[in-house]
């Protein structure tokens, strides 16, 4: 039986949905569908939802939600559907050669007979799973080659952090950061797996190990800063508990997460676990307090240097960093790294400005 990998994304506010239409020259000419497309090599489904929408609908989505799987199969065939959820769009529909898009009323598409099952989402009965931030689902349907449903079977995804890791991470791990410079400490952890679980919330991933690699990413900074995402990985791979909750292959999986999560890094993440982790881990909660961070750090390694040479030597690292051609780049799309980033692009192209705005925020600190 053939086999394909593919996305469908649900556009949906107000009680409307963007659909396509096949034009005549199609076999399916009139039928309704839900943009989307393949999954192409090396893309990951997000991506392919926010390509597949474009290049049918003429319109800008971001913001995704990811809510899981719909395989479709037919006599001879079968399809799996990533299914993504979003309210947040720039455009209008387009008309196109090969098919045109609209905005169509859910109620008027649930009633006409020309539509194709993956709008079945769209009905009472699925259609709040898939329109919540919360649940994932996971539904099989069977159809004739005229798209005829024969066969059902719908059920929610337990996308839950085990209890027993959580509980174990936090009373056994989560005291180790005390060791680590405030910049790299417990604080900055739990803002990592906040950031990484949400935007877990968008990939088909665990979400045990995604928690995990972003608990152990900095557990060994204390050690040597230069080399502390190896250093953590170790640290990691010699903790027997956590066996108890992973395979084998999972646990390489956290290893290389955790190996690849540095900014500075000069290969891509070797998974989507990393890829997450890594992304979320770039964090900028203002630019006053990655200065702070910055000072902070070079009084505690560099504490022979003068006043005047480690204020420049924070604007160089931030540059390096935060500055148009930075090394602290993302892997997936994160609208709140993005939007920060720019505002530092901004701030750090007037030097004397931002010189002179180091010189505040140092002022501050040694008045506190």
């Amino acid at each position: 039986m053939k086999e394909r990998h593919a996305v469908r994304c649900f556009l949906v506010e107000n009680g409307k949905v963007v659909v396509t239409r096949y034009k005549e020259d199609n076999p399916k000419a009139g039928y309704y569908e839900i943009p989307g497309g393949k999954i192409e090599e090396k893309e990951y489904p997000r991506d392919t939802a926010i390509r597949e929408f474009k290049e049918e609908t003429g319109m800008d989505i971001k913001n995704l939600t990811y809510k899981g799987k719909m395989t479709l199969e037919y006599p001879d065939r079968r399809f799996y559907f990533d299914i993504f959820r979003t309210n947040t769009y720039e455009g209008v529909p387009q008309d196109f050669k090969e098919n045109t898009s609209q905005w169509i009323e859910i109620s008027e598409l649930l009633r006409t007979k020309k539509r194709l099952a993956i709008i079945l989402l769209l009905e009472k009965t699925y259609s709040s799973y898939l329109l919540d931030d919360e649940n994932r689902i996971n539904i099989y349907v069977k159809v004739d080659e005229d798209e005829n449903i024969l066969d059902i079977n719908f059920k929610t995804i337990d996308d839950e952090i085990k209890p027993e890791l959580e509980t174990y991470i936090e009373t056994e791990i989560f005291p180790l950061y005390e060791r680590n410079e405030p910049s790299h400490g417990i604080n900055h952890i739990h803002t990592v797996i906040k950031r990484s679980l949400h935007i877990a919330k968008e990939y088909e991933v665990d979400k045990n190990m995604v928690y995990t690699i972003a608990a152990y990413h900095d557990l060994g900074h204390y050690i040597n800063p230069k080399i502390h995402e190896k250093l953590s990985a170790e640290i990691f791979m010699k903790d027997k508990k956590i066996k108890e909750w992973f395979t084998k292959e999972e646990i390489q999986i956290i290893k290389e997460a955790i190996e690849d999560h540095r900014a500075s890094s000069k290969h891509e993440p070797r998974s989507i676990y990393g890829k997450i982790v890594s992304t979320a881990d770039r964090t900028i909660k203002s630019i006053d307090v990655s200065i702070k961070r910055a000072y902070i750090y070079y009084i505690n390694n560099f504490p022979s240097i003068p006043k005047k040479e480690r204020i420049q030597k924070v604007y160089e690292h931030l540059n390096d960093k935060y500055g148009p051609n930075g090394y602290a780049k993302t892997y997936l799309y994160d609208e709140e790294f993005e939007n920060a980033k720019k505002k530092f692009i901004e701030a750090l192209s007037d030097k004397d400005t931002f010189i002179k705005r180091i010189e505040k925020v140092i002022e501050n600190m040694e008045e506190n």
